[in-house]
This record gives structure tokens, sequence and C-alpha cells, in this order.
């Protein structure tokens, strides 16, 4: 049915421009919408590449052997055998800030599956955090943070991250060092300088997570997180993740250590039309300057394959940064 034919020409004309209108808008909202959903990513992925995985694993092994210095020789020593010190820990410090600034380089900044474009990007940002125990093995957590990005060519990429958590966490007796983990998360994606929102969503999540103190300075850590989505904004951005890590940490001397590791996870996106799997492999070498500030350079390098082949894509991140860390 031609709904424009029937009319006299000037409303006629009306109505086509009316139609017009409304495809040009709409197609600009499709774009926006779609610009949206690929800064998104970028956001999530610069995240997940700066290891933002297994971070209520402790970095310390502050009950291994090095921590308990042998006793100087005694009298009866024979008798009892070697004995050690104990030392009386400082008092709980519940809070926690931290500050951080590093300047990375990428091969591959828009996550293009073709024609990759490099570009050098500088991260800075804050966390605040809290973390108690509640009774028995069962602790509480709460943070928030806020990150910029700000590319040195790609401007436009440039954006605003803030996510606030707060979950609990809970000792399984019976496994040594492993917890099992759930969160609520919101996370806000602007413009750079608190501009227009990109992208907002709440997470449901629920991990478990454990440490194996191999040696004096040496650990592995692994772990298995849900992430649910629950109201993504737009609603094509959000997604769900069932992700597993694996890494490897060594204290080289008292202030410099070693980690490697591993991120495998399964995207699953809201509107169901995409899904893709995606693979970190991640180095990190820190060195503690002082007790509250570490500097550190670290690689990363992804993979991602996904069920539309325009969203496959390779990307290497290299970096270096300092961090302040404080407990109170």
């Amino acid at each position: 049915m031609n709904i424009v034919a029937g009319l006299p020409r000037s409303p006629r004309l009306f109505v086509l421009i009316m139609l017009l209108t409304g495809l040009v808008i709409g197609a600009a909202q499709a774009q926006n919408s779609t610009s949206n959903v690929q800064q998104a990513d970028m956001a999530r992925q610069q995240s997940v590449a700066q290891g933002a995985w297994g971070s209520n694993l402790a970095d310390e092994d502050d009950d291994s052997a090095s921590s308990t210095p042998a006793a100087p020789t005694m009298a009866g020593d024979e008798e009892y055998g070697e004995q050690r010190i104990l030392i009386r820990k400082a008092s709980w410090a519940p809070w926690s800030l931290e500050a951080d600034i590093e300047t990375l380089w990428t091969d591959n900044v828009a996550l293009g599956s073709q024609n990759m474009e490099e570009d050098t990007y500088l991260r800075t940002g804050f966390r605040v955090g809290y973390s108690n125990r509640v009774v028995g093995n069962l602790f509480f957590n709460a943070s928030w943070d806020y990150h910029t990005v700000r590319h040195s060519e790609y401007t436009d990429l440039d954006f605003d991250l803030g996510r606030g958590d707060i979950g609990l966490m809970y000792l399984l007796p019976k496994l040594k060092d492993t917890f099992l983990v759930t969160r609520y998360s919101y996370y806000r994606l602007s413009e750079a300088g608190l501009g227009t929102k990109l992208y907002d969503d709440h997470v449901a999540s629920v991990g478990l997570q454990k440490t194996w103190k191999i040696s004096r300075g040496q650990q592995i850590f692994a772990g298995l997180y849900a992430d649910w989505s629950t109201a993504p904004e737009p609603w094509a951005a959000g997604r769900h993740e069932y992700s597993l890590f694996t890494g490897w940490r060594l204290r080289l001397t008292d202030a410099l250590s070693l980690q490697l590791s591993y991120r495998g996870a399964r995207y699953q996106y809201r509107t169901g039309e995409r899904q893709d799997w995606n693979h970190v492999m991640m180095a990190n070498v820190s060195y503690n300057i002082t007790d509250w500030l570490r500097a550190g350079v670290t690689g990363s390098y992804t993979i991602n394959r996904s069920s539309g082949p325009a969203f496959d894509y390779e990307n290497f991140i290299i970096g270096a940064g300092l961090t302040a860390h404080f407990e109170f």
C-alpha cells in the first residue's frame, strides 16, 4: 500500500520528509549503538589485559619460612629442636588506597580484524577498597575504582571507566587458601572527561579461587568465574562471561617479582547473535621501590575468536608504570 500516493502534494511531501528523517535517525542510532558496543569491548579488553582477574588473591606469602626467621642458638636446643621467632603482625588495616599511571603501546588499538592500527595511550586511575572479616571465615569486600585512557593518535577512542564492587568471600575450611566469592559490580563507561555515557551495566558474579604455595616466595594460583550481565545499556553491548585463569608468581628478591598468567573466557552477548572465545597470555615484572611504591612492566597477548568473523582479532600490549598503594 502506498501511503504517499493518495495524499495532496504538500502532505505527500511532508510524509516523505518524515519517512526520510526517520530512516536517517534510525541509521544514526544504529551506528551509535555499534560504536558503543565497540567502545565497551575495548574498555573491557584493556582491563582484562591489565590482569584484572584474581585481584582478591594474596600477593604475599607472609606465613612462609621467609617470614619466620630462625632464632639464635640457645641452651636446650638439643632437647627441644630448632626454634623460630614468632613476630606479632601489625594491626589489621581494612582500608586501601591505590593510584597508578601507565604508558602503553598496542598494535591493534581498535581491536580490528583487518587493517590493524597501532597507537600509544596513557592509563591513569585510582582505587579505594575496604575488606574486613564479618564472622569466622566470612569476609566482606567493597571497592570503587576509576580509570581514564587517553590515546596519542586515535583520540576518538578515549574513555573513562568507573567500576564499583561489593561482595563476600568465604574461606573454605577444608581447602587451604581457597575462597568462594560472590560479588555485585557496576560498570560505567563514558566519553573522556566525565562526558556522555557510552555504556553501563550491573553484573552478578560467583567464583572460586585458590593459591598453592610451592616454596619460599613461589606460588601458583587459579580460579573460575561466572559473570552475568543483568541490565546493560545499550543492550547489544552486554555479555555474560565464563572464565578460568591460572598463573605462577615468583619472588626473585625481596623487591623484585615475576608473574606469568593465562585467562580463557567464553563471552555470550545478550543479543544471542555473537559468541566469542577469548584468550589472554600475560607476563609482569614488578619492583618494590619502597613499601608503598611499585614500578612494573607488563606485556599481554590476546587472541579473540568470534562467531562473527568481523570480531576476530589479535592484540599485543606492552607498557610500564608506577603504582602507589597505602593501607590504613
